[in-house]
């Protein structure tokens, strides 16, 4: 999962590099202007932008994001009141759904980015086959699969994911991986 992380709000830098540090303990691909970094070049699957105020730039990666059907979480401090625009977007047919607008107390955002991390990891569209994976195989190997594939009357690619789903429905280890790949674990 790749997620972009954004913040306006310098007072807060204790709050947003324990999210940043806690996205990448669970596993999350994590880009933020506060490393110096101004975009990820690369597919996002989620932003998340964090201050008091939506500046120009949050405002734009916002829109990009939603424009994109990603989804985006907008953070705002408990008592301030959002905008106009961002209020209108979040009635919008079009991005309501992708819009999660949150208000927190600041011993609570934590828990907030938690709560939306667990959401997109159970996105349906997580089990779709969108990621081109180049194998190297030997000959042998290859006759195998395409007798299976003959035999199954199945493309390879589909009997090889297949298979993939059953080692990943009996793996007892990555099971508990995925149980406890959120929970928050403190550094030793």
């Amino acid at each position: 999962m790749k997620v972009y992380f954004y913040s306006n709000n310098p007072a807060e830098a204790k709050e947003n590099k324990e999210i940043i540090r806690y996205l990448k303990r669970a596993g999350v691909t994590v880009g933020s202007n506060l490393s110096g970094q101004t975009e990820m070049k690369n597919k996002l699957d989620a932003l998340i932008v964090q201050g008091k105020k939506l500046d120009a730039k949050a405002s734009y990666l916002m829109a990009l994001t939603l424009s994109q059907g990603k989804d985006v979480l907008c953070l705002l401090p408990k008592g301030v009141k959002a905008d106009e625009a961002l209020s209108g977007l979040q009635s919008d047919d079009n991005f309501g759904q992708k819009l999660h607008l949150k208000f927190y107390q600041p011993d609570g955002l934590l828990d907030q980015v938690i709560s939306f991390i667990k959401s997109l990891d159970q996105d349906s569209l997580r089990d779709l086959a969108n990621i081109k994976y180049t194998l190297r195989l030997s000959s042998k190997i290859s006759d195998y699969l395409n007798w299976k594939a003959k035999i199954k009357k199945m493309r390879k690619a589909d009997w090889l994911r297949q298979q993939i789903n059953q080692i990943m429905d009996n793996d007892t280890q990555y099971k508990k991986f995925l149980e406890d790949k959120f929970d928050i674990v403190e550094d030793k």
